[in-house]
């Protein structure tokens, strides 16, 4: 791992898995329409009978660049996502970052697929979106609740895409310039973070392959020895990554280069780059190392944004669900693909939850 006098970028979130059924879910439903080219717009109702309050961070309604839909070529492979996945506290979050709905009641978000992913080639182009949305009480996660979309099906002009690509990356190409970090002191802790996270990560690798049947089932909702032996394979690749500082395949920033980090995000990553970048919050808000089961702090979130970076695991996870409640009611599949998941089990390795 890179941390280029200055830090590391490489971070954060996507809910997004293979289609499934085109069935309403008992939570949120997810109308998407096409705009014009590649702007969409979606349509987000509540169709529950509960009212309900939820992040919108990394889900419809956010403004970065962010995963909102999963893309599909015509042989049904999944198109390459090019933005940013963010990493955000579990607790103390402010009232812009959620949405609160009524049953029945809806809100709308319009984006363009465009900008976070390569559709220069042209072409039919399948959109989805589905998976769980963390839910919110008194600005803390206590669960999470389903959504899921509709099959749309667009034909993009590549040369139109290219020029929404384009404009993209005009905008937030300055990141190649930054090499130094600003400050000595985020430098010192990010640098106690990647050496905590490099612990974390052994201890879990060992406990993965050779631990208590029961735990690991817990969190990865399986036992199966080919299982175990590819989480404690992630985790080692995450150790190894974390143990360096002058080399890997990750750059790492120790501060926000992109200006993606509004507040309650604590990190992002780009897995195209293979970078991560912290933001202030990871320095105010964690701890260096949780000393209660399933708390977050900068060991764990460091380790979470590595298990996003394909250089250092392929493929690289993904952001399926949020906190214990969440994770533990994952598929087999799915745990094994999400990046809270592997942060969690880390935490109750080292805390003997």
């Amino acid at each position: 791992m890179w941390i280029s006098s200055a830090a590391l970028l490489a971070m954060l979130p996507s809910v997004f898995a293979i289609p499934l059924v085109e069935a309403p879910y008992p939570g949120l439903d997810v109308t998407l329409s096409q705009v014009e080219d590649t702007r969409i717009k979606a349509v987000v109702k509540n169709v529950g009978t509960e009212d309900v309050t939820f992040v919108h961070i990394n889900f419809f309604k956010d403004t970065a660049p962010v995963q909102k839909v999963a893309l599909y070529q015509h042989d049904d492979s999944e198109i390459v996502f090019e933005g940013v996945e963010k990493l955000f506290q579990s607790s103390g979050l402010t009232e812009d970052v959620l949405t609160s709905l009524g049953p029945g009641e809806a809100y709308e978000d319009e984006f363009d697929v465009a900008s976070t992913s390569n559709l220069s080639d042209g072409g039919r182009v399948t959109l989805h979106s589905e998976g769980r949305v963390p839910t919110v009480e008194n600005g803390t996660i206590t669960g999470s609740i389903p959504f899921n979309s509709n099959k749309l099906v667009i034909d993009v002009d590549g040369t139109k895409a290219s020029e929404v690509a384009a404009a993209m990356k005009a905008k937030h190409q300055k990141r190649t310039a930054m090499e130094c970090c600003p400050s000595s002191e985020k430098h010192f802790f990010l640098k106690a973070a990647l050496e905590n996270a490099a612990r974390l990560a052994s201890q879990a690798a060992d406990a993965a392959e050779w631990g208590p049947e029961a735990r690991f089932q817990e969190y990865f909702r399986t036992a199966d020895s080919e299982t175990r032996r590819v989480v404690a394979a992630r985790f080692r690749a995450a150790a190894a990554e974390a143990s360096s500082t002058t080399s890997g395949q990750t750059h790492y920033f120790c501060y926000d280069i992109d200006e993606l980090c509004t507040f309650n995000i604590l990190a992002w990553a780009q897995k195209t780059t293979n970078t991560i970048a912290n933001c202030n919050l990871y320095y105010a808000f964690l701890h260096p190392t949780a000393i209660k089961c399933h708390g977050q702090d900068q060991a764990s979130t460091s380790l979470h944004e590595l298990m996003h970076v394909p250089g250092v695991f392929k493929p690289g996870a993904k952001d399926l669900a949020y906190g214990y409640k969440a994770v533990t009611a994952l598929s087999p599949a799915d745990a094994l693909n999400n990046a809270d998941t592997y942060a969690l089990f880390a935490n109750a390795v080292h805390n003997d939850c």
